[in-house]
């Protein structure tokens, strides 16, 4: 039986030369490791400043003790869950004070008292 299609030859893509023998790197970030141990500290900070303990302030976040305290010491594989902290009242204003403290020299933190006229 007779095909109807004509037969095509198969033309293989073209082959280019190896000239790079070297091994591609990947662009993998290295983990900034002073900056954790600053947003450790600055923790640690408001949680003294909000006068409670590692393990009540871990509690109070939702985090096992040892998991927390790798937050504090900046070993921690995961990021601090900055939106755990910031949900215990306690803690807030505390933390946003020590995190802008260290913001760097170009944020000014300032305490200020003000009292409003009681009637």
């Amino acid at each position: 039986m007779a095909s109807s299609i004509a037969a095509t030859p198969v033309v293989a893509p073209p082959v280019l030369p190896d000239i790079n023998r070297r091994m591609a790197k990947a662009n993998v970030r290295t983990p900034d490791i002073a900056w954790r141990i600053a947003v450790g500290r600055a923790i640690q900070a408001a949680v003294k400043a909000a006068s409670l303990s590692n393990k009540e302030a871990a509690a109070h976040v939702g985090v096992d003790d040892a998991e927390f305290g790798k937050w504090l010491n900046g070993t921690s594989e995961r990021h601090p869950h900055l939106d755990r902290l910031f949900a215990v009242d306690v803690l807030r204003l505390h933390l946003v004070v020590e995190l802008a403290r260290i913001a760097g020299p170009e944020v000014e933190v300032v305490t200020e008292i003000r009292v409003r006229a009681i009637r």
